[in-house]
């Protein structure tokens, strides 16, 4: 029984880890087009729209997440449910920003979430295995972030 319950768990880590990755595709792919077209592009600013809205959504699941958390704690975190829906209402104000502030704007949306995970996973509160997923994507979504940045800045 034991090591059916631990084959399930190693299933459901490799299984979060492909989806996560999954997610980063378009972070990764859209971020290295706009820096090698360049804002010049005449399909700069529609893609530029993809991957700002690629961002919100993904804030919004993260947000998920964290209610997931919220509602299954014990004792119930009531401050946690409200801080969950935050970000994603922060995240879809940020559209409505220039594009350097909406993409430094969701920058800082997802290292907050990084780091919110790492503390909550670290005081033991989710699995152990999530807080590598979370360091890893935090830090390539950062990246691809900061990549849009600098290809609107043409650099």
């Amino acid at each position: 029984m034991a090591g059916m319950l631990e084959d399930n768990r190693e299933k459901t880590r490799k299984q979060a880890w492909f989806l996560s990755l999954a997610g980063f595709i378009p972070f990764g792919v859209i971020a290295i087009i706009l820096f090698i077209v360049g804002s010049s592009h005449p399909l700069f600013e529609a893609t530029l729209d993809i991957f700002k809205v690629w961002s919100v959504i993904i804030l919004s699941f993260l947000g998920g997440i964290r209610w997931g958390f919220a509602i299954s704690n014990q004792p119930f975190e009531i401050t946690n449910l409200w801080l969950s829906v935050a970000g994603s209402i922060l995240a879809w104000f940020a559209l409505l920003l220039p594009d350097t502030y909406a993409l430094l704007v969701l920058l800082v949306l997802f290292c907050a979430h990084g780091a919110w995970d790492s503390f909550y996973i670290n005081a033991g509160k989710a699995p152990p295995w999530f807080g590598s997923i979370r360091i890893t994507l935090t830090f390539l979504v950062a990246a691809a972030h900061i990549l849009v940045v600098l290809a609107i800045a043409g650099l």
